[in-house]
């Protein structure tokens, strides 16, 4: 992507379900969070379809290697 195609995109923002449609998460203001289209594509990108507390347990897992602790999520 160009840099002046991010300017343009910058800002807009997509709905993100936090329990993927896939995984029969429903459309309920519940489930949706408004996210830049940038960060939306990322988080998809980096996480796939995981939930917010799924991606959370990923990023303590890899701290956890890192760093040689035993720090547990929910």
């Amino acid at each position: 992507m160009t840099n002046r195609t991010f300017l343009e995109r910058k800002g807009r923002k997509n709905r993100h379900h936090n329990k993927a449609k896939s995984r029969g998460g429903t459309r309920t203001p519940k489930n949706l969070f408004l996210l830049d289209e940038n960060r939306h594509a990322a988080f998809h990108l980096i996480f796939s379809n995981r939930t917010f507390i799924e991606a959370a347990k990923v990023l303590v897992r890899a701290h956890n290697m890192k760093n040689k602790t035993n720090i547990r999520i929910g």
